[in-house]
């Protein structure tokens, strides 16, 4: 049995199509298709039955599912001990963190650490979810977590800083509205459906102001403000430093995340990893009054 076959398996049953598991491997739907019926023919067995609704497992893969998740669980043990016995700064190292991070605070690190290690390669993955370092699905992940709020215990790492949020708005937007008009004309954007005055206003400098938009995006959230369709509560870090946005009148940051870099145990030694989670957490800190919104 093929270790390639098993995560096609696995692919498979965790998406239920064979678009899904081809996006989640990286190759196409037909690629997926392909192996999986080779796989089925060379073992004699039917794993899926294959319906309107998708691939379904039969009995047959229902009963292979456990033996192939300890299979992947020792695959992935296997490649994480065996990376982790790596002293040479070169090799890949993949990375993970929420695009916002990018604007005008994590890429200079990034370009510096580039350039003084050129034997080393970066993936950089943008992303909200929580990639699973215990499948390499990346081998650093830089989250946020709300403060008082612990990462997972199979994961090392440290807490960086408080990353604080303020209150943000273009200058041509807080030129043509009154903010303190009541009723008010404006709206706040907002990160998910809340309600027109959730928490988060109801505590701002305007909490007569009601939300209008949904933008589950930190990036889209910045360009919104900067462009004039509302006003925003962003990170001091990026909101400062972007000429298209001033901070509204009152707004004191305040701290809204806590900001951890993680790893898995089994990569504690890997050199290179070892050196770019410490060169991050110096450059990190030696930012915390951008961080904290004291830069103003």
């Amino acid at each position: 049995m093929d270790w390639d076959d098993v995560r096609y398996f696995l692919a498979l049953s965790r998406c239920g199509s064979v678009r899904a598991a081809g996006d989640h491997l990286g190759v196409s739907h037909s690629t997926v298709a392909r192996r999986m019926e080779a796989f089925e023919a060379g073992i004699g067995v039917r794993l899926f039955d294959r319906t309107p609704r998708g691939y379904l497992m039969t009995v047959a893969g229902e009963d292979m599912m456990e033996t192939a998740l300890r299979i992947e669980e020792d695959m992935n043990g296997l490649a994480r001990r065996l990376v982790g016995q790596d002293a040479r700064l070169a090799g890949r190292i993949c990375v993970t963190f929420a695009d916002n991070l990018t604007s005008n605070f994590l890429m200079p690190f990034i370009v510096e650490f580039s350039d003084a290690y050129p034997d080393i390669d970066l993936e950089m993955i943008l992303s909200y979810r929580a990639l699973d370092l215990s499948k390499r699905e990346a081998d650093v992940a830089i989250r946020y977590y709300r403060p008082g709020s612990q990462p997972p215990d199979h994961l090392i790492g440290r807490k960086l800083a408080s990353v604080h949020y303020a209150h943000y708005a273009s200058p041509a937007f807080l030129r043509n509205n009154d903010l303190d008009l009541l009723p008010s004309r404006t709206h706040w954007t907002a990160w998910q459906d809340e309600g027109r005055y959730p928490d988060w206003v109801r505590k701002s400098p305007y909490p007569h102001i009601p939300t209008r938009h949904i933008l589950e995006n930190g990036l889209l959230q910045m360009q919104a403000a900067s462009h004039g369709l509302g006003i925003g509560m962003l990170p001091c870090m990026a909101a400062d430093r972007d000429p298209g946005l001033v901070r509204l009148p009152g707004s004191e940051p305040r701290p809204y995340f806590d900001l951890w870099i993680l790893s898995h145990p089994d990569l504690r030694e890997t050199a290179r990893l070892r050196l770019f989670r410490q060169m991050l957490t110096k450059s990190v800190v030696s930012h915390l009054d951008v961080i904290e919104g004291r830069s103003v």
